[in-house]
């Protein structure tokens, strides 16, 4: 009896053994991967458009000022608040000090660039003269994507020119009304992918 019992259910065990690989060889292959740098895109970008307030803004100002080495060699922090004008907050590195500077700018934007009018320009209480601070910025180590211009006294944020890896910025407007920026950030698909 045991034997009849035993061969019944070592039937049963190898029936299910059976099913179970024929099941898994009707499962779809497993497709391999692509290699590394190739993309089914093609090589083009995905483009959204962004519109951001001064809270976005100096979210990634904190970002970039303590993750991106060419930002950290320059500024401690950087704030900016948006009206008509902007109002930037920047604690310039200097020597090993940290020089607190208020910068009233007026932005002007063409062809995906942020070009940053001085106004006015304090350091503490103290007024600084455009062509001062223009001697300033000139001395200090920018990344090549920034420019000083100091004959029209302004600051060029020449976003076509920055690295556009992981990602490509352009600016397309300001309005003074909503205070907001509007922009268009350009991420190429693997740019996303795993290394």
């Amino acid at each position: 009896m045991w034997k009849k019992a035993f061969l019944t259910l070592l039937s049963l065990n190898l029936l299910v053994v059976v099913l179970v690989a024929l099941w898994i060889g009707l499962l779809p292959k497993e497709s391999p991967p692509l290699p590394a740098g190739t993309s089914s895109s093609s090589g083009k970008s995905a483009t959204v458009q962004l519109s951001v307030g001064p809270d976005a803004i100096n979210t990634y100002l904190d970002y970039a000022v303590s993750q991106q080495a060419d930002l950290k060699r320059v500024l401690s922090y950087a704030h900016v608040r948006f009206n008509r004008s902007w109002d930037v907050q920047v604690g310039v590195k200097m020597a090993d000090k940290i020089v607190p500077c208020d910068v009233v700018f007026q932005p002007d934007i063409h062809q995906g660039n942020l070009s940053l009018g001085v106004e006015s320009a304090t350091i503490g209480d103290i007024p600084v003269p455009t062509g001062l601070l223009m001697i300033v910025f000139r001395h200090v180590p920018w990344p090549q994507w920034i420019v000083v211009d100091a004959e029209h006294g302004q600051l060029d944020l020449k976003f076509t020119e920055r690295p556009q890896h992981p990602y490509g910025v352009r600016v397309l407007g300001y309005s003074p009304i909503t205070r907001q920026l509007t922009m268009a950030v350009s991420i190429q698909p693997k740019s996303l992918s795993p290394p």
